[in-house]
């Protein structure tokens, strides 16, 4: 195989001349893969209207998701290195969209679990083929900068989930926002036949493989089961178990919350839910070109962790008392900390298993994060329901962040590039 220095200049310009579509079709397709996930969470209080659902049903619909997302991510990894990335992406998103549309419809609590298990399936299909084509484009060390920006298309597709989802809704209803966000899933599916190559190689690169020497632990890992036999999936896990913790219980509870204990208006949960996304577009994009400067990637784990445990103890103080509005706008404003270390996980992932596994290792590692976006939702929303207060939810949180924050601190080992890897990348791309 050979390396990025090893190839002609066509060769070279070749793949520099594909790596802005591919990095722009990618974040379009997670910008849908999360707006479809969190579609719902928008919208929750109008559908628990309509289908009369409870707190703890509305909060496992939510989190039924992450169940079949999970155990689909069992299945797309072993088939990740036999379909092209650029179908699984097409796949997912074509039946994600046709899913989405159909949710529209449902009209009993049953269809809507329902309807939320089968787009978990098709979901898992266009995060991991998106992982497998940033992997096979991109080098090592510019890996934390961008999948820290496709974090951040995930985030600002919640914002705007909450900026349109709810004024629709209200205006309109609930049902035509889902129609709406499905077609448009379809069409990026169809656009996404047409632009994306899966591999340099279908560009003709032939036996090219990015140098990923630094980390010797990659080349030795052969097979799928070599992926869970080094701790570093299960540290990933984790950290991403505490990012989409912090993302799933902002998402779908905060804004009841502040209906129910500050009083804003709709308008108002809108705007706020909004500043919610930015915050978290804003500060994945710093904390994934910082994970890249620093060459380090567990230390920015270990802050986001720390920064996570501050933004659930700024909503478990609006859950206990009546809040002015320009004080629950701050909170909102500084919510985003919480994933902060979002590329740096992501891309440790894609260092330590080399780019043939890299879309499997990820996939896998974010079934921790799954299991968070069912645990988070679920559990907080069975809280409330029993206790009649969302305070004792965001507790959950808070206690949630700080044990993840401990193990890294005490447990994880920290690792970075060499300078001679840093150097080689700069020559490919300058972020």
């Amino acid at each position: 195989m050979r390396s990025y220095n090893d190839l002609d200049v066509n060769a070279r310009n070749a793949i520099r001349r594909y790596q802005p579509m591919l990095i722009a079709i990618a974040l379009v397709a997670e910008l849908f893969l999360a707006g479809d996930w969190y579609g719902f969470a928008a919208v929750i209080s109008f559908v628990s209207k309509s289908l009369a659902l409870t707190a703890s049903q509305a909060g496992f619909a939510q989190g039924l998701f992450a169940i079949t997302y999970a155990i689909s991510l069992f299945a797309w990894g072993p088939l990740v290195d036999k379909v092209h990335a650029k179908w699984m992406i097409v796949g997912g998103l074509l039946g994600t969209g046709a899913v989405m549309f159909l949710q529209g419809f449902v009209t009993s609590y049953g269809e809507l679990l329902l309807v939320r298990g089968i787009i978990g399936v098709f979901d898992a299909a266009v995060f991991v083929g998106t992982m497998k084509l940033i992997a096979a484009w991109f080098p090592p060390a510019r890996r934390g900068a961008l999948m820290g920006a496709l974090l951040a298309a995930y985030s600002l597709a919640i914002t705007l989930d909450f900026a349109v989802g709810i004024p629709v809704a209200h205006q309109v209803g609930w049902q035509y926002f889902f129609g709406g966000l499905g077609i448009l899933t379809m069409i990026v599916s169809g656009v996404s036949a047409i632009l994306v190559k899966s591999q340099p190689q279908d560009v003709g690169v032939p036996q090219f493989a990015w140098d990923v020497s630094l980390v010797p632990s990659a080349k030795g890992t052969k097979n799928l089961a070599g992926v869970f036999r080094q701790p570093w999936i299960y540290v990933a896990a984790l950290a991403i178990f505490g990012d989409t913790f912090a993302i799933s219980a902002g998402a779908t509870w905060v804004i009841p919350t502040f209906l129910t204990v500050d009083h804003i208006s709709f308008n108002s949960a809108a705007l706020i839910g909004s500043i919610m996304g930015i915050s978290q577009v804003v500060f994945l994009l710093i904390g994934g070109v910082l994970s890249d400067r620093l060459r380090r990637r567990v230390l920015p784990m270990r802050i986001g962790a720390g920064l996570a445990t501050i933004s659930g103890v700024l909503f478990a103080v609006a859950a206990m008392t009546h809040l002015p509005g320009g004080v629950l706008f701050l909170f909102a404003g500084v919510s985003g900390v919480a994933v902060f270390s979002g590329g740096a996980i992501f891309s440790m992932v894609a260092d330590k298993y080399g780019e043939e596994l890299a879309g499997a290792a990820i996939g896998y590692a974010e079934i921790g994060g799954i299991i968070s976006t069912f645990v988070a939702p679920s559990a907080m929303g069975f809280l409330i329901t029993r206790t009649h207060a969302f305070v004792d939810g965001f507790w959950l949180f808070v206690g949630v962040e700080v044990a993840i924050f401990a193990v890294l601190m005490l447990f994880v080992k920290d690792y970075s590039f060499s300078q001679t890897e840093l150097d080689s990348s700069q020559q490919v791309m300058d972020l």
